[in-house]
């Protein structure tokens, strides 16, 4: 019977030592996998989040071009003014008064000027001021008769704005007289469709490169400062590592530069060593705890087969067969046993499994998509709204006296009313996407169809939801729900959560406004 045993401890042992390692394997394969996602993720979302604190010092300069640009329209009806001398000195005096009070409220400003169309004045007039120290100085004026119009270097500042007809970067340059790389902002400026003139701000290039340069990227990763072709690194960055692979995240600042994070996968890895030391220590206790338990079940198999020998023994040499009806054999199958704990086992690792991607985007109550969903929802968003302008609309809605009905009523009365809410989105809104994003509070990200018959389909759910109430005895309980809707506006948002911020006001609007029917 000792070699029964020993062949069953070394099939079975060998059998868990060949699962552990190939589960093992499989689970590091995959950490190593989903560490590495997660790792792009939090790249891209770093990216993003320097990209933006980048584009608000852009975007300063850019606000501030745009106030000059407005001031310089409305002060002028005509082009033919310019002609008049007194009208012109009083026209950029006024101008250059107003022009240095934004430009030294403005970060990152290093200079602003404004330039006459030569056309009716004469090829200097205008204004050139640098600000040093908290004020501004005058500077010499370019005289634009002295240079071509594809002079970039000299008087790029002026015509390339006037080439495209509408606000542009320029790209980095060194203009004649300073020690310092600049980036200009410029804007022509239009009376009647005829030029007035070019208005615009500079900005320190090294200002832009060192806030690249002080980005953080794990402890190998580094920023880059790219053009908008991707082919002229601006900032000195170390050369990559070849024999180790990386991976990059890039987002589109206001300038049409590009920001370039860059990561050495050995970073990565370094982190996830400890998880992965950790994932096979709890396989190697799990296998030292089964081959113990191996050993015992296998014990509690053959001990029965040993008794049975000793019985069979002393049969033979005349004991009463009365003495086997003694023998403590047990019954049950250990085998069999262990067979349907593994077997369990694996059934509720599969529905744990199912249910943590059930739990992950999709509401338990509802069925429609949740408020994970939705933060990454509302990540794409941004991003679209970083690189174009989407077209989306927001449509917020909000169950009414909610709690009133749970306190009433009772939660299952409660869970009827949000089934029964998300239940006439999803019919009304067929090709949005519809969140539950809260736990009375419902988001509906509008594209498509839906986008442009928004106000009809707004009046059908206000119909759906006037017409719906849930039954509870004698009792009906109206499905009330308000709701507010806005559409993306691109020249006044500059993310979703401003979307958001509209509709979810005009949501409580609707509240009160339905408040104030009832009473």
């Amino acid at each position: 019977m000792k070699s029964i045993k020993n062949k069953i401890l070394i099939v079975v042992i060998s059998g868990l030592l060949v699962i552990t390692a190939v589960v093992s394997a499989i689970a590091v394969n995959m950490t190593h996998e989903i560490m590495h996602k997660d790792a792009d993720r939090i790249l891209n979302n770093v990216t993003q989040k320097e990209a933006a604190l980048i584009n608000d010092s852009l975007g300063d300069i850019k606000k501030s071009a745009a106030v000059m640009a407005h001031y310089a329209n409305t002060e002028i009806q005509s082009v033919t003014q310019l002609t008049d001398v007194d009208f012109r000195a009083k026209y950029v005096e006024k101008a250059q008064k107003m022009f240095s009070e934004i430009a030294l409220n403005t970060n990152g400003a290093e200079g602003f000027f404004m330039r006459l169309n030569p056309k009716y004045t004469d090829s200097k007039t205008g204004f050139y001021c640098v600000i040093e120290n908290g004020s501004t100085k005058n500077m010499p004026v370019t005289d634009l008769s002295k240079y071509p119009e594809n002079d970039v270097k000299n008087v790029g500042w002026y015509y390339t704005a006037i080439q495209k007809g509408e606000g542009t970067w320029l790209d980095p340059y060194y203009f004649p007289g300073h020690d310092m790389q600049m980036i200009s902002y410029t804007i022509p400026v239009y009376a009647n469709s005829e030029l007035v003139g070019v208005i615009g701000f500079d900005m320190n290039f090294g200002y832009l490169v060192d806030k690249i340069n002080n980005i953080s990227v794990y402890e190998h990763g580094s920023a880059v400062l790219l053009s908008s072709d991707t082919q002229t690194v601006y900032n000195q960055v170390e050369s990559a590592d070849t024999n180790n692979p990386h991976t990059k995240a890039t987002a589109t600042l206001l300038n049409g530069m590009k920001l370039e994070l860059r990561a050495d996968y050995k970073d990565i890895q370094h982190e996830i060593h400890p998880m992965l030391r950790k994932i096979v220590f709890a396989f190697l206790i799990v296998l030292f705890f089964s081959i113990l338990y191996t050993i015992f079940v296998t014990h509690r198999i053959v001990r029965p087969l040993k008794q049975l020998t000793k019985a069979a023994e002393d049969l033979s040499e005349g004991i009463n067969e009365a003495q086997l009806a003694n023998i403590p054999v047990n019954s049950k199958d250990e085998v069999g046993t262990l067979s349907r704990v593994l077997s369990t086992t694996y059934e509720k690792i599969q529905e744990y499994t199912t249910y943590i991607n059930a739990l992950a985007y999709r509401d338990s109550l509802t069925g429609i998509k949740n408020s994970t969903a939705y933060t990454e929802a509302i990540a794409e968003l941004n991003r679209e709204i970083n690189c174009n302008n989407p077209q989306f609309g927001v449509v917020v809605a909000d169950i009414n006296n909610l709690k009133e009905t749970n306190d009433r009523y009772g939660h299952d009365v409660g869970n009827d009313l949000i089934v029964h809410t998300a239940r006439i989105l999803m019919e009304t809104f067929k090709n949005s996407v519809v969140f539950r994003i809260g736990g009375d509070e419902f988001a509906v990200l509008l594209k498509g169809d839906d986008y442009k018959q928004y106000h009809d389909l707004l009046e059908k759910l206000d119909d759906a939801y006037a017409h719906d109430v849930i039954t509870v005895s004698d009792n009906r309980v109206p499905v009330s729900v308000a709701r507010g809707v806005a559409l993306y506006d691109p020249s006044i948002d500059n993310i979703y959560e401003d979307v958001f911020a509209k509709a979810d006001h005009a949501m409580y609007m609707n509240k009160e406004k339905r408040k104030a029917a009832l009473a």
